[in-house]
């Protein structure tokens, strides 16, 4: 081989090794990477409420609902209603501080509804423990009292735990709190802006509160919808 032919070889040897090596670093360093994460960008925006003490706040209970489900006689079709005698107590809403959130509502457990006749007048008051002329006796009435809250980190929701009261027995229940969105009514002298909520959670109706009826699942599935308007 001739010399200027052993000079272009070996060049080309070089390149080939240091090109090789620079891949080599290339990969090894991108194991090192700081991996970035897709999860959702989460905006919370700096609403505050106070019921009651902002007498522009009121609790529109007209609008809102306290629905349940359960399995029909422990696991078949799921059977729905709603209470018709519940309440607010307090709710403080602070949408970027959850050390500013806690609420307390209230249920009278007679006024079950389920659009039928013949369940809401006999078996399901047997089956809640209570009677139709029951009004604030402690088996008739429900008692969910906010404890701690805590930023959901996967979406704009809230972890609450609460203490939960029922014929009388109090546990602890975990419920996710959701700030459904702002609207307004109305206009100049009527004008409001109305705030919507909701709230669901769990309770072992059976297991932790000693509900003997077997018309029921043990799981009860409570969602809740509360809504306030404000005038300026």
């Amino acid at each position: 081989m001739k010399p200027f032919q052993k000079s272009i070889t070996y060049l080309m040897a070089v390149a080939t090794i240091l090109v090789s090596g620079v891949l080599y670093f290339s990969s090894c360093t991108h194991d090192n990477e700081l991996l970035v994460s897709n999860g959702p960008k989460i905006e919370r925006g700096d609403l505050k409420l106070n019921f009651p003490a902002d007498t522009k706040l009121t609790y529109d209970k007209t609008h809102g609902n306290v629905g349940w489900g359960t399995a029909y006689l422990g696991g078949l079709s799921t059977l729905t209603g709603r209470f018709n005698s519940f309440g607010m107590t307090t709710f403080n809403f602070d949408e970027s501080n959850a050390d500013g959130i806690n609420f307390e509502a209230w249920v009278w457990i007679n006024s079950v509804n389920t659009s039928e006749p013949g369940r809401d007048g006999g078996c399901l008051q047997t089956t809640f423990g209570t009677t139709t002329s029951m009004t604030t006796e402690t088996a008739n009435v429900a008692i969910l009292k906010s404890k701690s809250v805590e930023l959901s980190t996967t979406d704009k929701g809230y972890n609450v735990k609460c203490d939960f009261t029922f014929h009388g027995v109090t546990k602890e229940i975990t419920g996710k709190l959701m700030y459904d969105g702002e609207t307004t009514t109305g206009s100049g002298a009527t004008l409001k802006t109305v705030y919507g909520f909701s709230f669901d959670f769990q309770f072992l109706a059976q297991t932790d509160f000693g509900i003997v009826s077997t018309n029921i699942a043990d799981k009860i599935d409570i969602k809740c919808n509360a809504i306030f308007r404000q005038v300026p």
